[in-house]
């Protein structure tokens, strides 16, 4: 009891020091065109390089989940800048960039296109905001969300992951030729149907994607972790009967890892210890052990992955993308924040506290 007890300590500390920073300046901008948007990530020298749709989505949601431990009138005030970021990027029938840059930068081939997954987080953010009553409901915004994610359902009902804004032809990524991880994306839009009527055809295509991949849910290829835990955390929430195979997912995930409890970014082709990944897979982890899920990971498994964590945090509670501990580390906002609701969760499970569901996954 004492061990669980000293480590319960150093991740309420660890999810502490993250969210000072997560709630600071330095991540939501407080001044400028972009006032209220979230940086994405920064560079070596410290300097924020981008805001975009995406992650201010995630951060909406996350001060929804955080606002007991975050501060009530501190996370409304983030997510009322939020919001309002989120409204003026649509004004005057505007489409917003996949990343806004903040410093000078090479193209990015993000531009050249919008992504489903990426509206459908803004939309889940704002709903969350809502649900946790942190905003009255934009509706004329979640309208508009709803408008443009209804565009990427083809005639036959499939979601398209990208639509191009010019004669580009996009390069081949997980983000751009969709598959199992739209589940994440798709499931929120669904979520959404509490606030706003969801077009037939989009509600159909979303339900459509998650039965299509329920049967193969514990055997899909793990390729690249991130969006495969993506899946794995949109299937917990869509098809939650499903979550034993989710635990067996988890388990093929978790046999790749390393001594120090980080994981690679695929399976195969790179060793990258991503932040992010560490947190995900804690954060499934941590919701199949809650719901006594069959094959849910051990209690070494889960230690493991929050030791590797919280030894990435920085003094000033910042972690970087990847360990790196050769390189310059650059802190990385979406990783701050799953390692934050990660380590927050961790912390609660020892303690015996109940843990919220699989919707409100960042």
């Amino acid at each position: 009891m004492q061990q669980y007890s000293e480590q319960a300590s150093s991740a309420i500390a660890a999810s502490a020091a993250l969210r000072g920073w997560l709630l600071s300046a330095h991540v939501q901008l407080r001044e400028g065109a972009h006032a209220g948007g979230v940086v994405g990530a920064l560079d070596a020298d410290g300097r924020a390089r981008y805001v975009y749709p995406e992650i201010t989505g995630y951060y909406l949601h996350w001060l929804a989940d955080v606002r007991e431990a975050g501060g009530l009138d501190e996370v409304r005030v983030a997510a009322a800048r939020a919001a309002d970021w989120t409204r003026r990027q649509f004004d005057g029938g505007r489409v917003p960039l996949t990343r806004a840059y903040l410093i000078d930068a090479v193209p990015d081939w993000r531009n050249d296109a919008v992504f489903f997954f990426d509206l459908a987080m803004l939309l889940r953010g704002l709903c969350a905001a809502i649900d946790a009553r942190l905003i009255a409901p934009p509706l004329a915004t979640l309208q508009r969300l709803i408008a443009e994610l209804d565009a990427f359902v083809s005639p036959d009902g499939e979601i398209h992951a990208a639509r191009t804004l010019r004669q580009v032809e996009l390069p081949i990524r997980w983000s751009t030729i969709g598959g199992p991880f739209e589940v994440k994306a798709s499931s929120r839009v669904v979520l959404a149907a509490r606030h706003v009527a969801l077009p037939e055809r989009l509600a159909r295509a979303c339900e459509a994607l998650a039965d299509r991949y329920l049967p193969s849910a514990g055997s899909i290829a793990l390729d690249m972790l991130h969006p495969t835990l993506y899946f794995a955390e949109g299937m917990l929430s869509a098809r939650p009967h499903g979550a034993a195979d989710i635990a067996l997912l988890l388990r093929r995930c978790l046999d790749l890892q390393y001594d120090d409890g980080s994981l690679p970014e695929a399976q195969h082709g790179s060793t990258l210890r991503r932040s992010d990944i560490v947190a995900q897979a804690l954060r499934v982890g941590l919701l199949l052990r809650a719901g006594n899920v069959p094959g849910a990971p051990g209690d070494d498994a889960l230690h493991a992955l929050a030791e590797a964590l919280i030894a990435r945090i920085d003094e000033r509670g910042r972690i970087p993308f990847i360990a790196d501990p050769g390189g310059a580390a650059q802190p990385n906002v979406w990783c701050g924040m799953f390692a934050e609701q990660a380590l927050r969760w961790y912390a609660h499970w020892l303690d015996g506290k109940a843990l919220p569901g699989a919707e409100w996954l960042v």
